[in-house]
């Protein structure tokens, strides 16, 4: 997971890095509303596959006991268990889920870092507002 972050930052920082003129600051801070957004995106993905489908079964999940998962599986040896689902009680990949949590954090963070973007933070509502000129 690390390589795949760590490629797709080097993906989205490198056009800019290696431009044959020096871009001006308004494409550059729109290159950086896009590559936040893409940021995003991408961390929204991660962390949705980490509590659905890349989850562990190293522990049990929610209020399920220590061991459920474990002991589950060990059920399944006994024909009457055989078919159990115990998919169900899989933990969410913690890893994967704060990973895209951080990713999605430093994609509003270039998103917000733009020029014509701006955040507005009130108690009850957040609003992210950019503006597209023709």
């Amino acid at each position: 997971m690390r390589v795949i972050t760590a490629c797709l930052l080097v993906l989205l920082a490198a056009p800019p890095a290696f431009a044959d003129e020096p871009a001006a600051s308004e494409t550059h801070r729109s290159k950086l509303f896009w590559s936040g957004l893409a940021l995003g995106v991408a961390g929204l993905t991660t962390s949705v596959i980490g509590v659905t489908t890349a989850r562990v079964d190293t522990s049990s999940t929610g209020n399920a006991p220590q061991g459920a998962f474990q002991a589950c599986v060990a059920q399944q040896s006994n024909p009457i268990y055989a078919t159990n689902s115990c998919d169900a009680l899989k933990a969410k990949n913690r890893s994967l889920l704060w990973g895209g949590v951080a990713i999605s954090a430093a994609g509003a963070a270039l998103m917000i870092g733009s020029t014509r973007t701006s955040a507005d933070i009130a108690p009850g509502f957040f609003r992210l507002r950019h503006t597209i000129r023709f």
